[in-house]
């Protein structure tokens, strides 16, 4: 009577030194975004005839983070609440950005505090300032390096509109400053560069589309099976980032973002009863529609150049797939190691309960308009 093989161990205690390492690293693209928040502002500086007129915008669901701004701590906040908060959330932009002419001091006169409805859609919180320089500036100086509440961790979309011309860059903690030149041709290449760094930023700071990528991946054992998902999510969101950002298809920012949420947690669910990946790029494809929009509203944001629009368009897809592969690289080697593990299915459903718990949350978050999810 032959003896039977024995079954896979009953817990994870045999295997836990191999097995936490496998989960550190599957998730490393994950720590800047699950250790710090972010907060995005957008700035946009236009040049007229006698001076600058100066945007800067922020999300109501940002705006939430500054002290006593949400006085009823409901997540949110009210007109009136943003009318109170008004004065020094103004105050502490004036201070945070600096802007100088030929390396120059600026002074920024404020404005008022509004509400104006965002380019990606949804409305947003505008700030506005007037600088008055009474002489000609060549070059222009942007510095934005707020402090608390947000700390380190930012990200400032900046675009600066001068005689047709559009320059945008974004600043960071690494990179708080740039200076932008006036009275000579913008290269395109350098824009192409920006538009590529900002795809890959974009990704490594999308907690929900790394967390869409590991769902997806983390049941691979065979490179065929990946190459068919992430050609058709490739696919399918250029094909909608492009309708998007040429406005021939627009969707609600708020329907998009919890459309993506949703494509987590199924993604994360579906994990628990399939057992291989054959067929799963039919459904990559449907919902990398989706993602394709939330791409859009990237770019929409900080604004497309109008001379080499199509070539910002392929630039911004590169970044995006150049961060998208670093993720595959990353996870698919280390998923085809766990394949080869007596506890594969159980680390599988571990890692895909925490996405689906985070997909979860989202989803309720973006649909209800709410602001409890840490991240």
């Amino acid at each position: 009577m032959k003896r039977s093989t024995p079954n896979a161990p009953k817990n994870l205690f045999r295997g836990r030194p191999v097995t936490a390492g496998f989960l550190i690293l599957l998730f490393a693209a994950l720590v800047p975004a699950f250790g710090h928040e972010v907060s995005t502002l957008y700035a946009t500086i236009v040049r007229d005839a006698s001076g600058f007129d100066v945007a800067v915008s922020i999300r109501p669901s940002e705006l939430a983070k500054f002290p006593q701004a949400d006085a009823n701590g409901d997540g949110s906040l009210s007109t009136e609440e943003i009318k109170a908060v008004a004065p020094g959330w103004r105050d502490y932009v004036g201070e945070s950005l600096k802007l100088s002419g030929d390396f120059s001091p600026l002074e920024l006169a404020p404005g008022k505090v509004s509400m104006a409805a965002g380019e990606g859609g949804g409305t947003v919180v505008e700030t506005r300032f007037r600088i008055d320089p009474k002489r000609s500036i060549k070059e222009l100086g942007v510095r934005f390096a707020p402090e608390d509440p947000f700390g380190s961790e930012f990200a400032a979309l900046v675009k600066v509109v001068a005689k047709g011309t559009v320059q945008q860059v974004v600043l960071n903690s690494k990179s708080p400053s740039w200076q932008f030149s006036f009275g000579e041709k913008v290269s395109l290449g350098a824009q192409l560069v920006t538009f590529i760094k900002l795809g890959v930023e974009h990704i490594f700071l999308g907690y929900d589309h790394i967390a869409f990528l590991i769902g997806l991946i983390v049941l691979g054992t065979r490179l065929r099976d990946l190459v068919k998902i992430v050609t058709a999510f490739t696919l399918a969101h250029s094909i909608t980032l492009t309708l998007a950002a040429l406005q021939i298809v627009t969707l609600p920012a708020r329907w998009i973002e919890a459309g993506i949420a949703a494509s987590i947690a199924y993604v994360a669910a579906e994990n628990f009863w399939i057992k291989e990946i054959r067929h799963r790029w039919v459904l990559t494809f449907f919902f990398g529609l989706v993602h394709g929009f939330g791409f859009a509203n990237v770019l929409h944001e900080l604004g497309l150049p109008k001379r080499g629009l199509a070539a910002a368009l392929f630039s911004f897809n590169l970044g995006v797939e150049i961060g998208q592969l670093c993720i595959v690289l990353l996870a698919f080697p280390l998923a085809l190691w766990l394949a080869k593990q007596p506890y594969r299915r159980k680390v599988i459903n571990a890692i895909s309960a925490a996405i689906l718990l985070f997909g979860l949350g989202w989803l309720v978050e973006r649909l209800f308009q709410l602001s409890f999810m840490p991240f």
